[in-house]
């Protein structure tokens, strides 16, 4: 857990460090999210990081009440908080997730924690609010038109795409295969890394900023350099994603397919 939660402030003050360099008016920019603003992204990494700290406190009020809206949720609470002014996103956010991060650490790797599609293992938690938080800074990024600094952190987020991979086939109603997909990726820092069989014929091959983006549904892997062997490995790279919920469209391709 302590790996894991300092990895998750890291990517918290980076986003922090990138957001508190603009002019209010670049928080209104509209990101790639369609209808979603700057401040809009981070007030929903704000909303679900206090979310979580009421969730592990034994609250369970944020479930009563996105059991009303659905799936429109997100919306709803990102209209609530359009009156917001940056400063006051940005010391929210700070205030919130300081108490979320301190939470983590004392928490025991095995304890569950209830959220909105099922329990979470609170490592697991942990990878989740990393993934979010970095998911959704690569929209403010984008807004701005600059790329973000690829860090090692995104063997959390690789990681979670790999585990998450019955569930990206289940909310696409596919039947989960037998066949195994092994994931060989390089971190930022030229460091390999990989999950699955080490004898798998299905293989995604590429660098972990890549895939990361593609399992977020920031881009489509057809905009990538990623080797894609494999027919299970094709369907799969179309339908991974990090987190619970519908798919969604996800991201165009812009290039011709490789």
């Amino acid at each position: 857990m302590k790996e894991l939660v300092t990895d998750l402030k890291a990517e918290q003050e980076a986003l922090d460090k990138f957001v508190s360099t603009l002019k209010d008016e670049q928080w209104g920019l509209q990101t790639p999210a369609e209808g979603w603003s700057i401040k809009d992204s981070i007030t929903h990494i704000a909303f679900f990081d206090e979310v979580s700290v009421l969730l592990m406190r034994g609250d369970n009020t944020p479930l009563e009440e996105a059991a009303k809206f659905g799936f429109d949720y997100t919306e709803v609470i990102a209209k609530r908080k359009r009156s917001l002014k940056p400063a006051q996103v940005l010391d929210w956010w700070r205030n919130v997730r300081e108490t979320m991060d301190d939470l983590l650490i004392k928490m025991d790797p095995k304890a569950r924690i209830p959220w909105f599609a099922l329990p979470m293992g609170a490592r697991a938690f942990a990878t989740a609010r990393l993934t979010e938080t970095w998911a959704h800074g690569i929209d403010c990024y984008d807004a701005v038109g600059i790329e973000p600094v690829d860090t090692d952190r995104l063997r959390h987020v690789a990681t979670i795409a790999y585990m998450a991979m019955p569930y990206a086939y289940s909310v696409n109603s596919l039947e989960v295969p037998t066949t195994p997909i092994r994931l060989e990726l390089v971190l930022p820092s030229g460091e390999p890394w990989s999950r699955g069989p080490e004898d798998a014929t299905n293989i995604i091959r590429g660098t972990a900023g890549e895939f990361c983006r593609v399992a977020v549904r920031r881009r489509h892997w057809k905009d990538t350099n990623l080797e894609v062997i494999g027919d299970e490995a094709r369907r799969f790279i179309e339908i991974v994603q990090t987190y619970a919920g519908p798919s969604g469209p996800g991201r165009k391709p812009k290039s011709a397919p490789k």
